[in-house]
Parts: C-alpha cells; sequence; structure tokens
C-alpha cells in the first residue's frame, strides 16, 4: 500500500513539473458560477487538445504542455456556447467567461431540446417548465422526470435504484432522503444522476444531487400541508428564509401525525420442543396505531466563489404513544381458548450540531468536511399478557453520535484525476432495563474508513476508475473483551462510450456490512408465553460484493437502461432460532449466504410535450447457500404523466412482488395503482390523489420454515387499501432574489435498544 502511495505522489509531482495550468471561471448573465460547464482546448484547427468541466463554484482547471495558440471553447445546455483565442506560454488565470441563455429559460427553466444529458461520470437532468410547474417537493419533480434506473414513491419519500437505496444531495451537500420534499422545485435548474458513482460519491449506491439556482437578496415564507383520506395521516410544514449578499437564514418547522386501526393478523405457528411439539393461532379482534413527531432547524450559510460554509442546530421528537393490540389465541395441545393484549410506548427527542465546509484551494484542487454530533434520549415500554402469564419490559436510554468526514480531490494533466476519502463514525449507547428482566448496558462502536480512488480517462470513449479501501470496525460492550476487523474495500469501474449518448459500464465494488448496535448486547427480553428475544455480541461482519453490467442510452424523447447484477453477500446477520427450557430463542448470527442475480429492463418517452411513459421489468433469482430456499420471480411498473396547462394528472401501476429475506421468511406483495390530478397557479398548488380505489381487502402473506419454529401470516393493512390524499402548498415571496431551501433535517433517531418486534 505504502509502495502505491508513493508511487501515485511520484507520478504527480512528474506531471506537474511538466505540464501548465490554465484556469478561469464561467457565469451567467446574472453573474452567478456556472457549474459543470463543458471546457475544451483546441488547437486552431479545432483538434481536440484537453477537456474538463466546470466544478459547482463554476471553476476550471486545465492542464497543458504544448505552448503556443489555443482556441478555448466553453458550452453548456440551454447557453450560448462561445470559442475564443488564447495564447498560452506559462500558467494562466483567464478572465472569467460570461455565457448567455438560448434554449434554456432560467427563470422558467423550459427546455426545448433533448432534456437528458450523458456526461463522464453523471446523467445531467433539465426539468421543463410542466414538470417544475406541477411539483411541489423534490420527491414531485424526482418523480416526474421519469428516469429510468430510478424508482421513486413520492408518498412514502422512497428512492431507489435496482442496487438499492439512493443517497441524495443537495448542491453536493449529503442530505436525508426523506426531508427532499422541503425542497422547492422552482429553484432546482438540473438533476445530476450519478449511475457511475465517482470522487466524493465513491460509496454510494447510486447518487443524486439536486443543483440549485443561487441568489442574492430577498426572502419567503413556505407552507405546506398533506391530509391522507381514509385515515387519520396529515404532514404540516413551514420554511422561512433570509438572504443577504452572501449569507442566508433559514428556519424550519414542521408536524406529522397518525391515529387509525393497526394491522389486522391471522397467523399460524408451530413449536417442536424437546419432549412434544404445539400449534398456536392467533387473530386480530383490535389494534391501535398512533404517533406523531415535530422537529424545528436553523440553518447559517455563507458562500462565494471560492468556499461554501453551513451550520445547522436541530431538534426532533418522536412518539408514538399507546399502540395495542387484542387477539384471539389458541393452543392446538391443550385446546385452550382466550385473549390476548399487547401495548407498546416508544418515545424519543434528538437535539444536533452539523458544520459544512467546501474549499476550492485552487483551479484543481478541492477539500471537503462535515462534522456532525447529537444526542438522543430514548424510551421504549412493552407489556403483554394472556390468561396467567404477563411480562413487562421499561426502558431508558442516552445515546451519543458523531462523525468526521472528509474529501479531498485533485486534477491531474493528462485526464486523470485522485479522490481521498476518509471518515470516522461513533455512538455511545447507555440502556437501563427495568421490569421482567432487568440489566443494565453500556456500548460503544466505531468504524473508520480510507479510500483512494485514481480516475484515468483513455481517449474519448474510455476510462477507468479503480479505488482501494480499508474499512476499520471496533466495537464493545460493558464487561466484555473490545472486538475489532480490518475489511477490504474496492471501487472497479471500467466505462465504455460508444457514443456521447451511449455508455457500458462494467462495475466490480466489494466492501463490508454493518453491525445494528440493537443486537450486539446481551439482553434478554420475553415476546411472550413461548418465545424470548436474546441478543448477541459476538456477530461477524459481513462480507459483500456486487459485480454488474449496465447500459444506458438518451435518444432525443427516449432514454433506456439496462443492468445485469449478481449480488453475493457472505456471514450476513439472521435471525436464529433454538430451543432453551421449553422456550423458543429468538436471537442473532453471522451465517447467512446470499446470492442473487437481478435483470432489469427500463425506458422513458417523452410522447409528446404534454404526455410522458415510463415503463420497468425486472425478473430475479434468489438463493441462499446451505438451504433449499430460492426465489424466481418477474415483476413491471408503469407510470403516465400528462400537462395541460394549469392541469396535471397521471396513473401509475405496480404488478404483484414476491420476496424472500434474510431469515429466510417468503413473502408477497399485492398489486399496487394509483392516480393523481393537479392545478397550479401561481403560488398556489392543489393536488388530489388516490392509491387502490377498488380495493378492500388487499392482502400480504408471508411465511417462514426453519426446523424448530414455522409462521405463516397474513395481513391486512389500512395502509394497503383504498386511501387519498389532498396536498395544498402556498409559497409568499418578499424580496425578489432569493432561492429556496431544504430543511435537510436528519428524523431518524438512533437506538441501541433490544426490542421485542
Amino acid at each position: 500500500m505504502k509502495k502505491i502511495i508513493l508511487f501515485v505522489l511520484l507520478l504527480w509531482s512528474v506531471q506537474l513539473m511538466m505540464a501548465q495550468i490554465v484556469t478561469g471561471t464561467v457565469l451567467n448573465e446574472k453573474n452567478e458560477a456556472l457549474p459543470y460547464v463543458t471546457v475544451r482546448l483546441l488547437k486552431p484547427d479545432s483538434t481536440f487538445v484537453q477537456g474538463t468541466s466546470t466544478d459547482s463554484l463554476g471553476v476550471y482547471s486545465i492542464s497543458f504542455k504544448q505552448k503556443g495558440k489555443f482556441l478555448l471553447s466553453i458550452s453548456s445546455i440551454g447557453y450560448q456556447a462561445k470559442v475564443f483565442p488564447v495564447e498560452l506560454l506559462n500558467d494562466k488565470q483567464l478572465s472569467a467567461v460570461v455565457l448567455e441563455t438560448d434554449n434554456v429559460v432560467l427563470n422558467e427553466i423550459t427546455v426545448k431540446g433533448t432534456s437528458f444529458v450523458r456526461q463522464d461520470d453523471r446523467i445531467s437532468i433539465y426539468p421543463d417548465n410542466k414538470q417544475i410547474k406541477h411539483s411541489t417537493t423534490g420527491y414531485d419533480l424526482l418523480y416526474r422526470l421519469m428516469i429510468p434506473e430510478i424508482d421513486v414513491d413520492r408518498l412514502k419519500g422512497k428512492v431507489s435504484t435496482l442496487g438499492g437505496e439512493a443517497t441524495l444531495y443537495i448542491d453536493g451537500r449529503k442530505v436525508d432522503a426523506r426531508e427532499v420534499r422541503d425542497l422547492y422545485p422552482k429553484e432546482i435548474e438540473k438533476i445530476e444522476y450519478f449511475d457511475v458513482p465517482v470522487g466524493k460519491y465513491m460509496n454510494d449506491v447510486a447518487a443524486i444531487n439536486f443543483i440549485t439556482k443561487k441568489y442574492k437578496t430577498g426572502g419567503y415564507v413556505s407552507l405546506n400541508a398533506e391530509q391522507r383520506i381514509g385515515y387519520l395521516n396529515g404532514n404540516y410544514s413551514g420554511v422561512a428564509k433570509l438572504s443577504h449578499n452572501n449569507t442566508s437564514y433559514s428556519l424550519f418547522a414542521g408536524h406529522s401525525m397518525s391515529d387509525y386501526d393497526g394491522t389486522t393478523d391471522d397467523t399460524q405457528e408451530h413449536f417442536v420442543f424437546s419432549d412434544h411439539e404445539t400449534d398456536r393461532y392467533s387473530g386480530t379482534l383490535e389494534s391501535k396505531v398512533k404517533n406523531n413527531s415535530q422537529y424545528a432547524q436553523l440553518n447559517l450559510a455563507n458562500q462565494n466563489d471560492r468556499h461554501s460554509i453551513t451550520g445547522k442546530l436541530s431538534f426532533v421528537r418522536n412518539d408514538v404513544p399507546n399502540n395495542y393490540s387484542r387477539s384471539r389465541l389458541g393452543y392446538a395441545d391443550s385446546g385452550q381458548q382466550q385473549e390476548s393484549f399487547k401495548n407498546t410506548n416508544q418515545s424519543g427527542w434528538k437535539s444536533g450540531v452539523e458544520l459544512y465546509g467546501y474549499f476550492q484551494l485552487n483551479g484543481k484542487q478541492f477539500l471537503e468536511t462535515t462534522l456532525h454530533g447529537s444526542y438522543a434520549n430514548n424510551s421504549y415500554a412493552y407489556a403483554y399478557r394472556e390468561n396467567t402469564y404477563s411480562t413487562l419490559t421499561n426502558s431508558k436510554e442516552d445515546l451519543f453520535d458523531f462523525s468526521v468526514i472528509m474529501n479531498y480531490g485533485i486534477q491531474f494533466a493528462h485526464q486523470n484525476s485522485l479522490t481521498i476519502q476518509a471518515y470516522h463514525l461513533h455512538t455511545i449507547s447507555t440502556v437501563d432495563y427495568k421490569g421482567s428482566n432487568s440489566s443494565w448496558q453500556h456500548f460503544w462502536d466505531g468504524e473508520s474508513l480510507l479510500f483512494l480512488e485514481y480516475n484515468q480517462k483513455f481517449g474519448k470513449k474510455l476510462s477507468l476508475r479503480f479505488g482501494p479501501g480499508l474499512s476499520y470496525v471496533q466495537y464493545r460492550l460493558h464487561g466484555d473483551e473490545r472486538k475489532d476487523k480490518f475489511s477490504p474495500r474496492l471501487h472497479f469501474n471500467l466505462i465504455y462510450r460508444s457514443s456521447k449518448n451511449q455508455q457500458i459500464r462494467l462495475g466490480c465494488p466489494i466492501g463490508n456490512g454493518y453491525l445494528r448496535i440493537d443486537q450486539l448486547n446481551e439482553v434478554e427480553q420475553q415476546i411472550d408465553s413461548l418465545q424470548i428475544r436474546r441478543g448477541n455480541p459476538h456477530q461477524k461482519i459481513a462480507f459483500q460484493t456486487t459485480p454488474m453490467i449496465t447500459y444506458s442510452g438518451q435518444f432525443g424523447r427516449f432514454n433506456i437502461g439496462a443492468n445485469l447484477l449478481y449480488n453475493v453477500i457472505n456471514n450476513a446477520t439472521v435471525e436464529y432460532f433454538y430451543m432453551e427450557n421449553d422456550r423458543l430463542i429468538r436471537t442473532f448470527r453471522s451465517e447467512g449466504k446470499h446470492r442473487s442475480f437481478t435483470s432489469q429492463l427500463s425506458g422513458a418517452w417523452k410522447v409528446t410535450d404534454n404526455l410522458r411513459i415510463k415503463l420497468a421489468g425486472n425478473w430475479v433469482y434468489v438463493k441462499y447457500k446451505s438451504t433449499p430456499e430460492e426465489l424466481k420471480y418477474f415483476s413491471g411498473s408503469a407510470q403516465i404523466d400528462y400537462y395541460w396547462s394549469d392541469f396535471s394528472c397521471g396513473v401509475f401501476a405496480k404488478s404483484r412482488t414476491k420476496w424472500l429475506n434474510l431469515n429466510l421468511m417468503r413473502g408477497a406483495e399485492p398489486f399496487q395503482y394509483g392516480g393523481y390530478v393537479s392545478w397550479t397557479h401561481h403560488n398556489w398548488h392543489i393536488e388530489g390523489g388516490f392509491r387502490n380505489l377498488f380495493v378492500r381487502h388487499s392482502k400480504k402473506e408471508s411465511v417462514m420454515d426453519r426446523g424448530v419454529y414455522r409462521y405463516e401470516n397474513v395481513a391486512i393493512s389500512k395502509l394497503d387499501q383504498q386511501t387519498g390524499y389532498i396536498k395544498v402548498a402556498y409559497t409568499f415571496d418578499f424580496g425578489k432574489k432569493i432561492s429556496r431551501d431544504n430543511s435537510n433535517i436528519d428524523k431518524v433517531i438512533n437506538s441501541a435498544i433490544l426490542k421485542t418486534n
């Protein structure tokens, strides 16, 4: 490793001594920096010499070894290209170049040409004014863009790809996926989809970066409300922002709540004890689900052409009070019929602080740093009763999280670059358990990672990305020895661009899994009269690799994506079952060996300016080694959107799907469909929609057989039946040049409490 690093540094120093650097800045007509503009250095006869693109601050840097007279070509979709002569003898700082708008009218985001533009490591997507006008959140806009490889559930706030969840960014800064709904679509200039995550995005399955407009003065207040129909559920939020010169102040607040009848379950269980077997049957008679949450955050940001600095203070509260269920219960061996009662109460609050900084060191180097710290106070109570048996637990937790993330990047002279990424994540938890099984737990864990990613282009069509890395995981439970493990990591991508709008990628990431802190303990919790939940601090860290082949193509009004993935996971943490003293013990072991092959073909078609269609199909094969369990299935989805003046409407459908998880439990999700109609006028937006309009008894089925324990369940949830919603949004501007902000609030409260469910 030392020799490799020494070789890279030596190569870098030799290149720097041989090459000269020309740097400059690209602006728009409002004197604002233009990111990701294509910059090419040409000979007087227009022969290509070297090329690059501007960074997020509009700065470019090109290295050259030849001296003399050249042409500098600067172009970007939506702007008139510029070509002008330059004479280069030594390092040179050129004056700023201003591009004038052409096909793209930035104030209304009107795109006359193709809106999907393939670049080296990403697809830049320019929303048209219909998509912008009829969207109220970042999720809405992402849904309407119909990116072939991406699946967006804008109501649930979920963005996923074939390989897993996509990581979301705003202006290069990582944000929580569920809070993108606070991003105002009219201020989004474009969206970057990194289907080949590189550089700072190297550890993401896929990355989506929202690029926003930057303004200097003004302010706004935005109010949003969403209410479900069919059951009580609502989300309400407000944003206020004030900007002055390079500094902005933002305040966010929100409230959400739910109160409805819970899931109705019919369950059959079979227990194999050492001296006998028994069957248990249960069916829900009554259940209730209640929860509410609140959040508030204050942002302070300062940005210029050399840096971007943001500070945040946040507070989040979650409360899940008095969730209960009453069920009929029967045991086959005794013929006894009775009722069981289950009640859970959970609550928690978290306060956090975050500092983010991006610094352009010069035309070819950058440094990015994120510091985050938070404190959470959690409580969990569980009570269960049947006949003469009862159990109770009441847990209190103090939890501290902090992290440091650093990215450093440098551009070399010969179409190559190096990115160094290092970060450390740390958690400290103390839990006091009271009740039927009292105990005390103190636990800490940390993971440190280091990556070096080297990118090299070979001509115009072929590029290689090679990123070796190392992960160091350590954790300790009070009273036990510290455990640690080094794991190698690797990012490898070979990309071939047969033309400017087509790309084929071969990839093979190698990494390790993550241990759940709520499972790494020796705590014991009684679930019911026959089952006990027990933690396990002696788990292995999973190994994972996913070789893949992907294709993407952009052909005017058509966009196509195709993917083949083979996923390998060894030492995956799975639920383990065994009998002890006439009780079923449910604990965790690192023995899962997962194999899966997935293929996907997806496409989007802009039939007319008003009509858009997206289709996708998947075929999946799943196998768990050393077990007879396997699964094969096909699934498909469709989305249609139509725009007319101030109105828009759309429908979607997803076929019935199957699944087989690491616990060897298999199940099926029912067919889903829905639609919406919206009206947008000036700053008002009103939308109504439905899901499963004619479905009243949609069922989810699941089954698992682990030898000593067999489980079958049919569940009917209120969330999967016929439901509707209505959304209302209004934005009031005061001032004339302001960009809408995003809350970027992490509403997830981490916890190491071992829970029965």
